[in-house]
């Protein structure tokens, strides 16, 4: 795996966990739901764009798919 792809795997992780960890917030913890559903179409608009690089850089859907 070349450095390109490893970034990449990088982005598609990191995302993931922070789309995780907002969906799993606790309910006295949440935004307003506008705020929630903005920020939940950023976070899943960021992770579209995470993986379509990985597959971009080559790596292959099933090593995309254990790195969430």
């Amino acid at each position: 795996m070349n450095d390109d792809q490893r970034r990449a795997l990088e982005h598609v992780r990191d995302t993931c966990a922070m789309l995780h960890s907002f969906l799993t917030t606790h309910p006295s913890d949440r935004p307003p739901e506008r705020v929630r559903w903005a920020t939940f179409e950023q976070l899943t608009d960021e992770l579209l764009d995470a993986v379509t690089a990985a597959q971009n850089a080559g790596v292959p859907e099933q090593r995309i798919f254990d790195s969430m």
